[in-house]
């Protein structure tokens, strides 16, 4: 595969986006002529009071993101109201199960019945009491089988795991239909360069898919799991001068269940 370069860009970043590319024949890569590349942006866990102080820089940039909630049983009534205000602002509102089991242990050592009922259908009922109707699912830390996935395709049009390669084309998915996708994580822990970030989002435009990214927080001092905020901004930045869409990951994936 042949890339036309568009713009003049850094020989790092050319030199990265030829190493991104050594995989491409894995993957359906002929651009559409109708539809755009893009970036999902998700979130993982249970942070809503830190996440929400940034959704006026998410709406300011035009960012739809996905949120993918776990523990929803421990939140209280204003992080609820907080979580809506989100939902209202147009941002998914995904599921991460009910008390951030390891799916694959919980399901080895107490059987896949359990681990359902406990953590699928039962945080799932809590958060259909209140409003929220998560079509999308992403595995606690990351891990998957062949056999839960086909488990959670049942109540949920696709389900996220973790790209743990150096293939960061795992990352880029179609821009519809989507069953299985593998998020790339850009928080401090992962000591992803920007560079190959934006190699990552130049193949996405490139190629006309969806870059999969996975943050936790957002400027924290307490914890690696987290994104600088000025880091953040440049991602994003760099996608808009990509002019790549901002996807849900509930509009590429399966529409129906």
């Amino acid at each position: 595969m042949i890339f036309t370069f568009k713009r003049i860009i850094s020989p790092t970043l050319i030199c990265i986006v030829l190493c991104i590319n050594f995989s491409c024949k894995k993957m359906d890569i002929t651009p559409s002529v109708t539809q755009r590349g893009g970036l999902a942006l998700t979130f993982d866990d249970h942070y809503i009071d830190n996440w929400f102080p940034y959704m006026d820089l998410l709406d300011s940039m035009g960012v739809k993101a996905t949120f993918y909630i776990s523990n929803y049983n421990k939140f209280t009534a204003a992080q609820k109201a907080k979580l809506h205000k989100l939902q209202e602002h147009g941002h998914e509102i995904a599921f991460h199960s009910t008390t951030h089991a390891n799916f694959l242990k919980e399901s080895n050592s107490g059987g896949c019945d359990k681990l359902i009922k406990e953590e699928v259908i039962a945080g799932l009922e809590l958060m259909n009491k209140d409003g929220f109707y998560p079509t999308t699912f992403a595995y606690p830390f990351g891990k998957h089988s062949e056999v839960l996935d086909k488990l959670l395709y049942k109540y949920f049009k696709s389900v996220r795991a973790l790209n743990g390669t150096q293939d960061l084309t795992r990352s880029l998915a179609s821009l519809e239909n989507n069953k299985l996708l593998y998020g790339l994580g850009i928080d401090e822990t992962s000591k992803r360069s920007m560079e190959k970030i934006k190699g990552l989002l130049f193949l996405a435009q490139q190629t006309n898919h969806c870059a999969v990214l996975l943050v936790h927080n957002i400027q924290r001092t307490d914890t690696d799991m987290q994104i600088p905020v000025w880091k953040l901004k440049e991602v994003l930045t760099n996608a808009i001068s990509l002019h790549l869409k901002f996807y849900t990951i509930s509009e590429i994936s399966r529409q129906k269940l």
